[in-house]
C-alpha cells in the first residue's frame, strides 16, 4: 500500500468511528481494518476508471477526511492575473448530462495568501451532496506541488474540503468520496469534486450548507476558508423513476437481504436494500438490460439495518440503457476477510437471477 493510500485508510477510521457510521454500526479494531481495506480497493477501482477516461492527470484516491473545524470567513475575490475556469459537476463525473435543471450555480472563491478555491457546483440528491471546485495559485503559476509523482493529489501540501460539513447550522456526519486532476494543459488548474454521504437529512427541500476547505502544511490542517451557500434537492428527487423489486435473498450467514428498488435519475443508478440483521457481507449486482448493456453496482452505504449500491461510475458506460425496456440482475456476495487483510472478491452469486420491468 503506498504512503497515500495508507494515510487515507488512518483518516476512514477516523471518520467511521462517529455514531452514524456508513459501513456498520460500531466497528472494532479488527473489523475496521476489514472496511478500510475494502474501500481502498473501491477507491482503486474507481481511480483506474477515471485514468482510462480523463486525458492527464488523473483523480486522487478518495476518503473520509475528518480534520478540525476553523472559524475564519474569506469574501469573495476575482484576481486579475488569474483566468477563471468553469468546472461543472458534469465535467467532474464525466457524465454527458449537465445537470442544468438540478444544480446550483455557486461561482464563489476563498483565498488565503497563495491558493484560490471556487466552489463552482452543487447537487443535492437522496443522501448525497455533490459539489464540484477549482483550485489556481494567485500567481497564476503552475499546482505541480499538488500532486505527487503518480498523480493523485499530495498528502503534503493537498487541498481538500473537510467532512465537518454543516447543514442549516448544525454539524452532521458525513464521508468524502472525491478526488481531483489538472483541467489544462498549463497545469495551472485543479479541478474536484467531493461527494458527501449523508444519512437521515431531508435533501428533498433547500438547505443551508457550510463547507470548510483545507490544505496540509508541515502536516498540520490549514483552514483556506468556508463557503457557505444553498442546494435544494427536490426537483432531481421528484424526478427520479422508482422501480420496485422487492425480493428476498438470503446470504450464507443466514440473514435475509431485501432489494428495494431500482432508481434512476440524470445523475445516478442505485439499487437500495435491507438487511433483517447484522452481516458480514458486501454486496453487489450484475445487471444486463434488454438492449445488452452490462452494469455492475457496487455497494456504496451500508449501515444500520439498510444500504445500496450504485452503478461504478457516472459515466454513460456505466449506465443502463435509458430506453431498455427490462434488465436482468444477479445478487453476488463477498465476505469481508475475517482478519485484516486484502479483499478476495471472491463473490457469490446469492438465488437466481431475475428480471425487472422497466416501463
Amino acid at each position: 500500500m503506498n504512503r497515500e493510500a495508507y494515510e487515507l485508510a488512518n483518516r476512514i477510521k477516523t471518520e467511521l468511528g462517529t455514531d452514524e457510521d456508513y459501513l456498520k454500526e460500531r466497528p472494532g479494531d479488527v473489523e475496521m481494518k476489514r472496511y478500510k481495506n475494502h474501500i481502498l480497493q473501491e477507491i482503486e477501482k474507481e481511480k483506474q476508471t477515471k485514468k482510462r477516461n480523463f486525458r492527464g492527470a488523473t483523480a486522487a484516491a478518495c476518503a473520509a477526511v475528518m480534520l478540525l473545524a476553523g472559524t475564519v470567513f474569506f469574501g469573495d475575490e476575482v484576481h486579475a492575473m488569474v483566468k477563471q475556469i468553469s468546472w461543472s459537476i458534469g465535467n467532474a463525473l464525466g457524465i454527458s448530462s449537465d445537470l442544468a435543471d438540478y444544480r446550483e450555480v455557486v461561482n464563489t472563491s476563498i483565498t488565503d495568501e497563495e491558493y484560490i478555491v471556487t466552489l463552482q457546483e452543487a447537487v443535492a440528491t437522496e443522501e448525497k451532496l455533490i459539489i464540484s471546485y477549482t483550485v489556481q495559485r494567485e500567481d497564476g503559476e503552475t499546482l505541480e506541488e499538488l500532486m505527487d509523482p503518480s498523480g493523485g493529489m499530495s498528502m503534503e501540501n493537498g487541498i481538500y474540503p473537510s467532512t465537518d460539513l454543516y447543514i442549516n447550522g448544525k454539524k452532521v456526519p458525513s464521508a468524502i468520496i472525491g478526488g481531483y486532476r489538472f483541467i489544462n494543459d498549463e497545469e495551472t488548474a485543479v479541478g474536484g469534486e467531493a461527494q458527501f454521504l449523508i444519512s437521515d437529512i431531508d435533501l428533498s427541500q433547500e438547505n443551508e450548507y457550510e463547507i470548510a476547505f483545507y490544505r496540509d502544511r508541515w502536516n498540520f490542517a490549514v483552514e483556506v476558508g468556508k463557503f457557505a451557500f444553498k442546494a435544494d434537492g427536490t426537483d432531481l428527487i421528484a424526478d427520479t423513476v422508482r422501480t420496485v423489486i422487492d425480493r428476498e435473498f438470503e446470504l450464507p450467514d443466514g440473514v435475509t437481504v431485501t432489494l428495494k428498488e431500482f432508481t434512476t435519475n440524470e445523475l445516478e443508478q442505485r439499487i437500495s436494500y435491507e438487511f433483517s440483521g447484522s452481516t458480514e457481507y458486501i454486496l453487489k449486482v450484475k445487471a444486463v438490460d434488454s438492449a445488452g448493456k452490462q452494469v455492475d453496482f457496487g455497494t456504496r452505504r451500508q449501515g444500520n439495518g439498510s444500504g445500496y449500491m450504485q452503478n461504478g461510475t457516472y459515466t454513460d458506460d456505466d449506465r443502463l440503457d435509458d430506453n431498455a425496456e427490462t434488465v436482468t440482475m444477479t445478487l453476488y456476495a463477498a465476505e469481508l476477510p475475517k482478519e485484516s487483510g486484502k479483499m478476495s472478491n471472491d463473490y457469490v452469486q446469492i438465488g437466481e437471477s431475475f428480471e425487472l420491468e422497466l416501463r
